[in-house]
């Protein structure tokens, strides 16, 4: 057995470490007049997936990345009473700035989500399960295109409404929409704390992961207006607690 040891001080060949179970089927949560629909992942790639309230998709895009690479899947599900939505998985090789890979697998994330009074709640959990301080680049990709549901199945309209272009604050992405109804629809992408970077479509985050510790981020979404929305913005949120990391609100309007 000993001579199929490595030799001291050679480079460790992790293997194929690409992911060999693909999200083949999509998972749903409902309340009322307003659902998602994602794959095992958690993740909407604008298909036939998205978040939606009163028939409209508020988002169309909502994709967690561990540097590259979306994390491994272990296992997503629908708990039995149809309540909580929950994705586990593992990194990826993580590129480190101006260093080596990190190793495949030693990170645990977890993402739980579930929907109440009409709003999106989702905590992300990620434990280090390695010897070593693993700095974790998480990026959220994100979009909104404001489609009904019957032009997510499949339908050509001749006409759409004005889409204005992505309002960008520091910590906020705000997407408008305003209907051939004249009615005018937003999505808001809102952050407690300010991205390392932050585009129209994508959040980036860098986080160190101390040995056998991790960090949680909290994911929320604003109840939808009852009438024609005004000036969109985000509730404020409480700094998180020492030894998390910052969490991040995903807030739909309609």
């Amino acid at each position: 057995m000993d001579d199929m040891a490595p030799a001291p001080g050679s480079a460790v060949d992790p293997g194929q470490t690409e992911e060999p179970r693909t999200p083949g089927r999509l998972h749903a949560l409902k309340d009322k007049d307003t659902f998602i629909v994602a794959d095992s992942r958690g993740d909407i790639l604008g298909a036939a997936d998205g978040l939606f309230h009163n028939d409209t998709r508020l988002l169309s895009r909502f994709r967690l990345l561990l540097g590259r690479e979306p994390p491994s899947l272990l296992s997503g599900a629908v708990s039995a009473d149809n309540v909580f939505f929950t994705f586990n998985g593992a990194n990826q090789a993580l590129p480190l700035p101006g260093g080596p890979i990190g190793p495949p697998g030693v990170l645990h994330v977890e993402r739980k989500r579930f929907l109440w009074r009409e709003r999106l709640f989702e905590r992300i959990t990620c434990v280090n399960y390695s010897r070593d301080e693993v700095l974790t680049p998480l990026s959220v990709e994100f979009g909104a295109d404001f489609r009904d549901m019957f032009e997510v199945r499949g339908v050509k309209r001749e006409r759409r409404g004005d889409l204005s272009a992505p309002e960008i604050n520091g910590r906020s992405v705000a997407f408008r929409y305003v209907g051939l109804d004249a009615v005018e629809r937003s999505s808001v992408i809102s952050f407690s704390d300010p991205p390392v970077r932050l585009s129209g479509s994508r959040a980036d985050y860098l986080y160190p992961c101390a040995p056998r510790g991790g960090w949680s981020s909290i994911w929320r979404s604003a109840p939808p207006p009852r009438s024609r929305p005004a000036a969109s913005g985000s509730a404020p949120m409480r700094r998180p607690p020492a030894g998390t990391c910052a969490a991040a609100s995903a807030t739909g309007r309609g």
